[in-house]
């Protein structure tokens, strides 16, 4: 899997993964700066904490589509994780026409993407990235707004928080 694509084959001393659709040993592969565990048969790839955005960027950062305008229903899955075999759950995440049914472990936070999957995510985090922009440029307009700031006083820390929080 080497190339033109920036996917090349890495011997490491990981764990080698099942595939948990079908039981296919997984590849693992250098993908950015990261190395993930791809099945060669059905395509599908499984991401360890923190991997999808060292592997595709920001967009592909669970913080930018794993939030209330984009996450969906979460139940039960029918498999267990390719890494330390704990139960999977099934999140839809979905934005405007954009949709996708992930597999997530709650245990190890490890992420499986059947294939095509990586590109629905990174398709809603970057409609979601506006979204961020303007949390992020109103928080610090508030920064700016309070100074020179004490922060050890709980009150203006809860204050601060309070920003991030839904306004009902």
């Amino acid at each position: 899997m080497s190339g033109g694509t920036g996917v090349s084959k890495v011997n490491t001393d990981n764990k080698i993964l099942e595939c948990p659709r079908d039981k296919t040993t997984m590849d693992q592969v250098e993908v950015g700066e990261a190395h993930l565990d791809r099945c060669g048969k059905c395509g599908g790839q499984f991401f360890d904490s923190g991997e999808m955005f060292a592997a595709f960027g920001v967009k592909a950062d669970p913080s930018y589509w794993d939030r209330e305008e984009a996450g969906g229903a979460v139940k039960d899955h029918s498999f267990a994780c390719p890494r330390c075999r704990k139960h999977m759950l099934a999140q839809d995440v979905k934005y405007e026409k954009d949709s996708v049914e992930i597999d997530r472990c709650g245990h190890c936070g490890g992420v499986w993407l059947d294939k095509g999957e990586v590109e629905t995510i990174m398709a809603i985090g970057e409609k979601i990235k506006p979204i961020l922009d303007a949390q992020t440029a109103k928080a610090k307009e508030e920064l700016d707004k309070m100074g020179d700031v004490d922060f050890g006083n709980a009150g203006l820390i809860a204050r601060f928080l309070g920003l991030f929080s839904k306004k009902k």
